[in-house]
């Protein structure tokens, strides 16, 4: 699951640690300057994003997937 995030501070540690309850193997790849997060989880969309809620942290789904930094999507543009 991939989300645009907009009012947030941008801490990869902090997101671990609040979604791991959701997961306790939760992954995630962050790209802070572009305000993009990957979540590898067992877990829903919606809980995920109201993880991201109790963070005051507002996020929208990306309908389409990007590569991000360090995470498990590939474009092949990267090469």
């Amino acid at each position: 699951m991939q989300y645009q995030l907009s009012t947030c501070h941008h801490d990869a540690a902090a997101f671990t640690a609040a979604l791991r309850p959701l997961d306790p193997n939760v992954q995630i790849a962050l790209d802070a300057a572009r305000g993009r997060l990957e979540v590898l989880a067992n877990a829903t969309g919606n809980q995920v994003l109201d993880v991201l809620r109790t963070m005051d942290c507002e996020a929208v789904p990306l309908e389409t997937e990007v590569h991000i930094s360090g995470g498990s999507t590939c474009c092949g543009s990267c090469g």
